[in-house]
């Protein structure tokens, strides 16, 4: 039995956790609950990136799903790559993730990828590191895991 009115505060309340945690970063964009703080030996910029880097939007669609899009980059010093792209539909607790691999190279402040999994591409960003941010595409990520 359905109570009335309860899909209406599941909606408010929501968009008030929305609200709240988005302002913390920015529109829809949340911190990672704890972020470790590291040094970086090299100002070479693909040492500078090596570590885990995330990016989580939290918003309510037009028909009053909550949603999240989360996108993680894992760079390796090795100069692998691993980029996990997760889809969550949290109203009715879905999700669906997307997970590529490959290496990555820096050239004048141009990330270069190539990705070989789950099928062969080619990609580049301008990307520029300020503390325990990175911009990837115009794209801020918070540093997780050095």
């Amino acid at each position: 039995m359905r109570v009335p009115g309860r899909r209406a505060l599941q909606v408010t309340s929501m968009m008030v956790a929305t609200l709240l945690l988005g302002g913390c970063d920015g529109p829809g964009v949340v911190s990672p609950g704890s972020v470790r703080f590291g040094q970086v030996g090299s100002s070479d910029l693909s040492v500078a990136i090596v570590g885990t880097w995330r990016r989580a939007v939290y918003y309510v669609d037009d028909f009053g799903i909550a949603r999240a899009n989360e996108t993680s980059w894992q760079f390796a010093g090795d100069g692998t790559v691993v980029r996990v792209l997760l889809a969550r539909n949290i109203t009715y607790g879905l999700a669906d993730a997307q997970v590529n691999s490959g290496r990555y190279r820096i050239e004048n402040g141009r990330l270069f990828i190539d990705f070989v999994t789950p099928t062969a591409s080619q990609v580049s960003f301008d990307v520029k590191r300020s503390g325990n941010q990175l911009t990837i595409a115009g794209q801020v990520y918070l540093l997780v895991e050095p």
